[in-house]
């Protein structure tokens, strides 16, 4: 019997307790919830800048993202730009070469060596005999002359530019005023013409192609008269220096007309 009382007493004992517990909870003082309020502040606006940040921070990867990609589309549309713009510069010297010079252009080639040599003057071209590309075969700019075709392979094609020492080519007046002469280069930028004693050439006056030789069209410029040399009382020819229509030295891209 006393265990059992034992266990009542106990058991009403903690039941007063829990009453009383759930009748007079304990409620913080407000001198304390003063205290600890700007605290409670302080960490509600660090945790929102915090959020504030990190929203930020995806913002601006994905803005940056964004502006990669735009760059790059950007750098696609200029290139794309610059291949329609050259484009568009060969096709209006086809048209030039066309009306001006000759109306049997084959196409436009690139320029893909220039011969380092100082003695020689010789070009690279893209073009070969797949392309239609034959020895003989005159290469222009709508300037005027580069040279003609002395080497063919399947994709590529060698030119011997009119400075170089081994070109020749006939020569006259420009505008109708006659004489006929031959024109070789002159390394590294020059040409030596020969016309015969009798033709009133000076300097300052342009040559064209004529028909001698059977290679180039007619009318095509070759260059401007830059001196003329005297002449000693026993010459049969008079011999002018002459600066070529075209700086071989700086075409990127060149005509290549069919043969006569």
């Amino acid at each position: 019997m006393k265990g059992w009382r034992r266990v009542l007493l106990v058991f009403a004992g903690l039941l007063f307790v829990s009453m009383v517990l759930t009748r007079f909870q304990v409620v913080a003082p407000s001198a304390l919830r003063a205290g600890t309020a700007p605290v409670t502040r302080v960490s509600v606006a660090a945790a929102d800048n915090v959020r504030r940040a990190y929203t930020v921070l995806l913002q601006d990867r994905d803005q940056s993202r964004e502006v990669r990609a735009l760059r790059k589309h950007n750098d696609q549309l200029t290139q794309r730009n610059e291949l329609l713009s050259r484009e568009v510069a060969r096709l209006k010297q086809v048209l030039v070469i066309t009306t001006t010079q000759a109306p049997n252009a084959l196409a436009i080639a690139q320029v893909i060596g220039v011969d380092p040599s100082a003695l020689q003057a010789r070009l690279e071209l893209n073009r070969g005999s797949r392309d239609g590309v034959r020895v003989r075969m005159p290469v222009t700019v709508p300037a005027g002359l580069v040279g003609q075709v002395t080497d063919v392979s399947a994709g590529q094609a060698t030119v011997l530019a009119l400075v170089d020492p081994e070109s020749a080519v006939g020569v006259t007046l420009q505008g109708g005023r006659g004489g006929r002469g031959v024109a070789r280069g002159l390394p590294p930028d020059r040409l030596k013409a020969e016309f015969s004693r009798s033709v009133p050439i000076r300097v300052g006056d342009v040559l064209v192609t004529n028909s001698q030789g059977g290679v180039y069209p007619v009318g095509i410029p070759v260059g401007k008269v830059e001196q003329v040399l005297p002449m000693g009382p026993n010459d049969i020819s008079r011999t002018v220096i002459v600066k070529p229509a075209v700086d071989v030295g700086v075409v990127e891209d060149v005509t290549i007309l069919e043969g006569l």
